[in-house]
This record gives C-alpha cells, structure tokens and sequence, in this order.
C-alpha cells in the first residue's frame, strides 16, 4: 500500500484580498468552503510566502476568516532593505485610501476598479477600523512527493512560480493550477496596459510548475492545450471543470426597489465589467440604429449595463451620455449590489451578452438561472453554456445585434414562451455540483 496522498488547499489570494470579492476570488473561496467535505482529514489549508519560498500551514479557524473577508494575513519580507520598503508601502497606501477618488483612479489603473461606494467601504474597514487581530501561528508545510498543493487564485500577483519550480525539483511534490482563460496571450489588445507581460511570462512559468492544470471550459482547455504544444514541448495535462452559479432568491424584506431609471420600464439586460473585451460598443451602436430607425419605444424601452467601470472607456462612456439617441434611454450602473442586482435580473426582459472572448461566460449562466432569455456571442466558451436555449450572434455583427434587440422588444410572448421553455429544460450547474467534479478530477489525478 502506498504512502496517504495530503492536499494543500492553497488561499494566498483569499489571504491577501481587501475589498469586495471578485470573479477568481469567488473561485477559490467557493472551492474552499466544500474542500474539507472532499478531501477530508488529507487536507490542510496553506498560504504562500513568495519572500522566503515556503508553504504555511493554516488552521480550519484561520482559514474561514479568510474565506469570509475577516482576516488578512499579511506576510511581511525578511528583514534588511525590503522590510524597511513595507512601511513605505503601508503609509502609501494609507495616504492613497484618505482620499477615495485617487485610490479609485489607482485602482483602475492596476484594472481593478472598484466603484467609489467600494472604495469608501474598504477605507472604514482598514482606517476607520484596523484590524489589530494577531496573525495565526503558521508551520512550513513538510513537502514530499506524496503532496498535492492546488492552487485557484492570482497566482501572478502573489507567488514567485519560478522559486517554487526550484522548491518543486528539490522536494518533489505536485502542483496543480486552475486555468482560467488565455486571453492575455491570445488577446493581449483586450488586457490592461501593463499586465500583458506580467500574464505572458506567468504562462509560461505555469507551463514549467504545474503537473496538471484543470480548466473552466473546454474552450480554455484546447487553448492550453494549443498553447503548450506551441511551446513544442510536451503539454501539462488538463482537465475541466464549470464554475457553479448559485443564485439568492428574490424574495423577503430585504429585497430593494429597482433604481429609479428602470421604474416601469421594459429593458434589455448586459452585466459585466466596462471594458473594451467586453463588447459594449456593440450594443451601443445596435441600439442607436433601433432608437434612430424607431425599432423601440424610446419612451418605455432602455438598455442597461450594469457593473464596473474598467479600463478605456471614458470616451466611449461620454459617447454613451452625449448621444441625443443613448443619454436617456441607455442606462449604467456601476453599484449595485448582489440582491439589487438578481431584482434587476427577475424585470428584465431578456439579457445580453457579446463579449468578444471568455474563458467560461458566468453571466450567460446566470441569465439562464434567472430563467431569462438571452443573446449571446458565439466567441470562446460561451457556446458551451445553455444549447439551443441560447441565440448566439457574432461578436462584430452589428445589424444582427440590432435586428435581435429590436425584434425582442417587441415580442412579450415569445419572450414568455422562451422563457417557459428555460425553466422546464435548464438545469443550472451549482457550486456543489461544480466542487464535486473539481475534486473527484484532483483525487483521480493524484492517484
């Protein structure tokens, strides 16, 4: 009988992360939540120190307050020219977060973009109120060939792939990377200034460290395929696994009213960051024509976009308010929180979604968890999501997005019969059923 495999649950990113989570944040804290109910007591919870190039052990306690946002675990460098740079840093950013419109603008630029709301509430959580919780006791894990570290977060910003590859030759365990998507070296033009570099050299230190690699879609999967054999060396194995879409109920007292905007109107539906991968303009530019050309009611019908402003998009936002055709009846929201938003969900008439490319496409499912029609590009993974539930149109086709909108504006029933049709016939994947498929492929690997 062979040695009991031990997984390392790796939560750097959860760790380190202020603020609210976002999409690869979601990621690793809802596979952390199920992982003790698949790997048991052969799991321990870890944390990476990129200074020292060593695997921490956490305990559960510690683990979820860092899961829920409670705790940071700042790992500070080793003494000497580094460690006299952190205060530096700390009262960087402590200057930064005094004043919410330029840690606002910074964060932009790092491709963050909180809202100016989120700013405001990550400066009383860490100025008003400073967390002055002791660290948690932390061991170096004994690592061997019989581990297993699996690891779902900004591996970029917070590991030294490199160092660990080193420590990986020396003490022989195993490493296995959730993929996201390749876009930083398929479409670099739709990646934040900046990040290019940085992403495309993490690829690449990725392709040496990892054992394995499970993916969330069987687009990604073929592109990191495609990618290693470009490399011309032999490619890392990957799996795939889909991302849960666990909805919350619109129901109850705490359900808010509908912004004003869209009071007793009839809308179309785009949630997603505001950047130029995700294909605004298109929509933009179709519903100009439909306005224009009279399609819809420009009294009762509005297109809503709804989330964070990202990178290049100013002057395609001032084109947005200025349009005599788009300042009243395109509507942005850029805060909106969880059970505003599936209110927002539950009135709309029908979604969309042209994203250029995605690894996986959460929105399209959640659409469909709303029980609500949706019109979506056919770029990257976003086939793979709802069959024939879902209309798909090219990314760059502008009269067709323009014929779809105005043709579902005015179609109720038909939109009501698709509807029905999605409640009877989609079964939406929960984060359950996503962490038991993750799982069972990483105990199948290390066997």
């Amino acid at each position: 009988m062979g040695a009991v495999l031990r997984y390392l649950f790796d939560l750097t990113t959860s760790a380190h992360w202020g603020g609210p989570a976002v999409g690869i944040t979601r990621v690793e804290e809802s596979l952390a939540r199920r992982a003790r109910q698949y790997l048991g007591d052969d799991l321990t919870f870890c944390v990476y120190d990129k200074y020292r190039n060593l695997v921490l052990a956490i305990d559960d306690e510690t683990a979820a307050l860092a899961i829920d946002g409670q705790l940071q675990i700042k790992i500070k460098p080793p003494r000497g020219d580094a460690g006299r740079l952190d205060p530096l840093r700390r009262s960087l950013r402590r200057a930064l977060l005094s004043n919410a419109t330029v840690y606002h603008a910074f964060q932009r630029l790092r491709g963050r973009s909180f809202t100016r709301e989120e700013v405001v509430r990550i400066r009383e959580q860490q100025l008003a109120v400073p967390n002055d919780r002791p660290l948690p006791a932390m061991t170096p894990v004994e690592l061997d060939a019989d581990t297993v570290m699996i690891s779902g977060g900004l591996d970029w910003e917070f590991k030294d792939l490199r160092a660990l590859w080193a420590l990986k030759q020396e003490r022989e365990f195993r490493y296995c990377a959730i993929v996201y998507d390749l876009i930083p070296v398929l479409l670099p033009h739709y990646v934040v200034p900046g990040y290019v570099e940085l992403l495309t050299d993490y690829f690449g230190e990725l392709y040496w460290t990892a054992d394995r690699v499970i993916c969330i879609s069987e687009a990604t999967r073929r592109d990191w395929l495609r990618y290693c054999d470009a490399l011309g060396a032999q490619p890392v194995p990957a799996d795939v696994f889909p991302l849960g879409c666990d909805l919350q109920p619109v129901a109850g007292d705490t359900v808010p009213e509908l912004p004003v905007e869209l009071a007793g109107k009839r809308y179309a539906l785009f949630v997603s960051t505001i950047e130029p991968r995700k294909n605004h303009r298109i929509l933009y530019e179709a519903w100009d024509d439909c306005v224009r050309q009279k399609l819809v009611d420009a009294e009762r019908d509005r297109l809503v976009f709804v989330g964070r402003r990202g990178w290049a998009v100013e002057e395609f936002l001032r084109e947005v308010s200025f349009n005599p055709a788009t300042r009243d009846t395109i509507v942005v929201l850029n805060s909106v929180d969880d059970a505003q938003l599936n209110l927002i969900y539950h009135n709309c008439a029908f979604v969309v979604f042209p994203s250029h490319y995605e690894g996986f496409g959460l929105p399209v499912a959640e659409a469909l968890g709303h029980g609500k029609p949706c019109i979506s590009s056919d770029s990257g993974a976003l086939p793979e999501i709802g069959g024939d539930l879902v209309v798909r149109l090219g990314a760059r086709d502008t009269p067709g997005w323009t014929k779809a909108i105005a043709h579902y504006m005015n179609a109720p029933d038909e939109l009501a019969a698709w509807s029905d049709r999605i409640a009877r016939e989609y079964r939406p994947i929960t984060w359950d059923m996503a962490a038991k498929t993750f799982f069972t492929s990483i105990k199948e690997q290390a066997r």
